[in-house]
């Protein structure tokens, strides 16, 4: 995961161009729960259960608060780690190996991954307990959704939402 705080400060010696080229992905972003952030300040992963998203204070979208409040979300990149056999995918799921772990016990150990098909990127549920939607419909395992920046994501409950380089380059 990384810091809002330690992107605004690549923001700062990077212009858009060199920032979107340096991050040519997509981004979760994520709103993390009391003991997170508080597991941030003394470097512990915390495995707490995540509190219902608050009403957001600009636009309704969390991209939009990143400025406001950055301790409150936490962003993943949507790159491979190399930390499971999936060449082809992008895992995200509770357990370690994932290239996304998201520490919550209504995750699957693998919920779900995203591939490209036919060069678009692809949100696919891996037959996970609690499923997995994008705005707001539940994604199928297998072929998934066509996924685009912009987009709420939730992976159980923890909702999340979909940001280009670009788009965060600007939200920072």
């Amino acid at each position: 995961m990384e810091r809002v705080e330690t992107l605004q400060r690549e923001k700062r010696v990077l212009s858009r161009a060199e920032f979107e080229k340096k991050y040519a992905h997509l981004w979760l972003i994520v709103e993390l729960d009391d003991s997170e952030r508080q597991a941030l300040f003394r470097t512990m992963v915390s495995s707490a259960r995540r509190r219902p998203p608050t009403r957001r204070t600009r636009g309704g979208s969390m991209a939009a608060d990143l400025d406001v409040e950055p301790d409150r979300y936490g962003l993943y990149r949507l790159t491979k780690t190399g930390n499971n056999p999936w060449s082809d995918r992008v895992c995200v799921g509770r357990a370690a190996n994932n290239d996304v772990v998201l520490k919550n016990d209504r995750i699957s150990k693998l919920h779900a991954y995203f591939h490209r098909q036919r060069g678009v990127w692809r949100l696919s549920d891996a037959r996970s307990a609690n499923g997995t939607r994008l705005d707001g419909s539940l994604v199928p395992a297998g072929d998934g959704l066509e996924v685009k920046g912009g987009q709420q994501v939730s992976f159980g409950t923890v909702a999340g939402e979909l940001i280009a380089s670009a788009e965060l380059y600007d939200a920072l």
